[in-house]
């Protein structure tokens, strides 16, 4: 059995409001060690990287050290794609969606370094799907849904994390109604699980689930994603504003750069379908196809 590697995440940020938040909220709340700063503990090999782009010339040093299945993301406000990093975020993304991201780039990697060889068997039937539907109410669950259909859509990493983040929104801003001044105050404070864990206990939101159908067409592949919550007006959540303090409308921003070809919100707003495009079969597929 493949020994876990304790999650050394180093925070390579400008100072800021957002960084201290996270830096709080990873080591307090999340069970990280965090290192900060332009430079790295060269005897600790770092798992996971977190980096804006005036920081981001030390991203080879992070290379460097790295901890097995190292996960690398870059906040951006736009500048070139860096081949030293997996993922990308806006600039503008808040506290509240930048840990739900390190969290599902977490899961991730802890994923990748577990895989057993029975898993890899299931996974070989899991392949095969159509179309299915599931309900998550957790974050936990969510985890385990998004990591298990990531593995047969393209950029499985980039869809894992993207979906992880989707699932978790709903279940949080969703059908607990956390707004994300709450969210932010409780990462801040440390006290984000407890906190999370007091409310989805609470009656109120009781039984409460988030529904995820998935469909694979030739070309197209659809995960329609509902929660139980009021919604939110579509067009605010397509239009994204950043200067809006909503969760949907940057989680939107947040999936379109997480590999998701489009996403859009249905019905009352408490439903976003999202879609990825699959490569079209080979001709010589085809042939053998036929032939066969």
């Amino acid at each position: 059995m493949t020994t876990k590697i304790p999650d050394r995440l180093w925070l390579c940020m400008s100072d800021s409001n957002r960084t201290r938040t996270l830096s709080r909220a990873l080591a307090k709340g999340g069970g990280y060690t965090v290192y900060m700063g332009p430079t790295l503990d060269e005897e600790s090999p770092v798992g996971l990287v977190v980096c804006d782009d005036r920081k981001s010339p030390r991203l080879p040093d992070a290379r460097r050290n790295a901890a097995p299945n190292q996960k690398v993301l870059l906040v951006t406000g736009g500048g070139a794609r860096l081949p030293a990093a997996d993922f990308y975020l806006d600039h503008d993304t808040d506290a509240g969606v930048l840990f739900n991201v390190i969290e599902g780039m977490r899961f991730l990697r802890d994923y990748e370094m577990t895989l057993a060889e029975l898993q890899k068997v299931q996974l070989a039937s899991v392949t095969s799907l159509v179309q299915a539907e599931f309900s998550v109410s957790t974050v936990e669950e969510a985890r385990d849904l998004a990591l298990m259909l990531a593995q047969i859509c393209p950029q499985p990493a980039h869809v894992a994390v993207g979906l992880y983040v989707l699932l978790t929104n709903a279940i949080e801003h969703g059908n607990l109604e956390i707004d994300p001044a709450e969210k932010t105050k409780a990462l801040a404070e440390g006290q984000w699980r407890r906190y999370l864990k007091t409310r989805q206990d609470d009656r109120q939101y009781a039984g409460r689930e988030v529904r995820v159908k998935f469909q694979r067409g030739g070309r197209v592949l659809s995960l329609l994603i509902q929660d139980d919550g009021l919604g939110i007006d579509p067009e605010m959540a397509e239009r994204a504003d950043p200067t809006r303090n909503t969760y949907r409308g940057k989680g939107v921003k947040m999936a379109r750069s997480l590999g998701f070809s489009q996403l859009r919100y249905l019905g009352v707003g408490n439903m976003i379908e999202a879609t990825l495009l699959l490569k079209p079969p080979q001709t010589e597929d085809l042939r053998r196809s036929v032939a066969g």
